[in-house]
């Protein structure tokens, strides 16, 4: 159908599109329910339902608009802006995550060359901003575990298994609590443990091997596999100890999460959590990459033990000052747009499961926690800009060290041949 035929409305779609711009959800909902209305009409500026929806940042229509099929890569507007440009800009973090696995196109670009996530950024919305620019495709992940070709395996592994290497990798979340989080009650983790260590190794070393390497992305992913390796390391070792128990993977899980949340009260920071991502740092394979060695140093100018963070000094360089800045990290998973809070402390927490988990080790530092906010700011940056810098001048002086060793050399091959020529003479 053409976009003329589109924009030719009836007026039970005109009215549609009158009660979304009205706020008045339920009732476009319930009149594209009793059919006559076609789901991907347009209105005279080229929005369909879904642009409007997303305009507007209604998650019941948007989800119900998905489930019909909606157009969800609509580029009849008249500037070129899509759904997903729309919740960019509007600050719908969990909406953009929704159109990206409906399948809406990050990189697509309206009549000024923006795409979504440059239009989040411009507009100072960088949640939006880190989980576009994040995200890992359904179809990437489909191609690694069921790859197509004359030597490709035969074996085909369950649609479930796709999901849930997508679930674990598809977003900037990489805080090692909410993997756990993911992995502890799912039996295919332990069922096909090795193939999900494969699919992540595989979608990490991905990353690098391409005409424009993805820095961003591979540090990003190397601390889900480092995560997910130490984690299934843990599950698989505990259930051989107590075969009988069904529920081992899962309390092994559980134990490795409390460890790892571990505190007393006059830490800063968590002392195991700290550690354990220091340690993922440094595991980092690729060494000569701007950006692990933007982490190794940052990480050296701060003491173990102090704040900020390791969690905090990963965000940062992976995401910007921005993010961190604007983001309220659950205390427990650190999922970056928590809303809950500790009434004594002020901890932020994303949900009450988050809080709940958190509570034994917390209760013991909240009091702690509540002082030291008193006496100092919530948020801690380290200046990484001047990490950079001093990255970039080490590169520099060995650049010049080694042009300087060069023309030596070069002289005294000069020098012996002269001396050869005299010699001769």
């Amino acid at each position: 159908m053409t976009v003329a035929e589109l924009k030719n409305l009836t007026n039970d779609e005109e009215k549609v599109f009158q009660l979304i711009a009205e706020d008045k959800f339920a009732d476009a909902i319930g009149m594209i329910k009793s059919g006559g209305v076609r789901i991907n009409c347009l209105d005279k500026s080229g929005m369909n339902y879904l642009d409007q929806a997303c305009f507007k940042g209604n998650e019941e229509l948007i989800e119900f608009l998905i489930e019909n099929g909606a157009n969800v890569d609509n580029r009849a507007h008249d500037q070129g802006y899509t759904s997903l440009m729309f919740a960019a800009i509007g600050g719908k973090a969990q909406i953009c995550q929704r159109l990206l696995d409906a399948g809406a196109r990050p990189h697509a670009e309206n009549t000024i060359g923006k795409t979504a996530s440059e239009l989040a950024a411009f507009v100072g919305q960088f949640d939006c901003v880190s989980v576009i620019s994040s995200y890992i495709g359904l179809e990437d992940v489909e191609k690694i575990i069921n790859p197509k070709g004359p030597d490709a395996d035969s074996t085909v592994y369950p649609s479930k298994l796709v999901h849930f290497v997508h679930d674990l990798t598809k977003t900037h979340e990489v805080h090692p609590i909410r993997l756990t989080f993911l992995v502890m009650d799912e039996e295919i983790a332990m069922e096909f443990r090795a193939k999900i260590l494969f699919a992540v190794d595989r979608l990490f070393e991905k990353q690098l091997r391409t005409r424009q390497p993805n820095e961003v992305m591979s540090v990003k992913l190397w601390i889900i596999l480092f995560v997910l390796r130490e984690l299934l390391k843990v599950m698989k070792e505990c259930s051989k100890m107590h075969e009988n128990d069904s529920n081992t993977p899962t309390k092994a899980a559980t134990a490795f999460a409390k460890n790892l949340l571990q505190m007393s009260p006059e830490d800063l920071v968590r002392p195991n959590e700290e550690q354990f991502l220091r340690n993922a740092i440094m595991a980092f394979p690729y060494k000569h990459l701007m950006l692990y060695q933007t982490l190794s140093r940052a990480f050296s100018q701060i003491k173990s033990g102090q704040p900020p963070s390791a969690f905090i000094v990963i965000c940062q360089t992976l995401f910007g000052h921005r993010f961190v800045e604007t983001a309220h990290f659950c205390a427990t998973c650190g999922i970056s747009a928590a809303q809950k809070r500790c009434k004594t402390c002020k901890s932020s927490y994303c949900s009450e499961k988050c809080q709940r988990f958190d509570w034994p080790i917390h209760k013991k530092c909240c009091e702690a926690i509540k002082n030291r906010r008193v006496e100092q700011d919530e948020n801690v940056f380290i200046p990484l800009e001047d990490a950079m810098k001093e990255t970039k001048l080490t590169e520099k002086t060995e650049e010049e060290v080694s042009n300087k060793e060069d023309d030596k050399n070069a002289e005294e091959n000069k020098m012996e041949k002269s001396e050869e020529n005299e010699t001769s003479k």
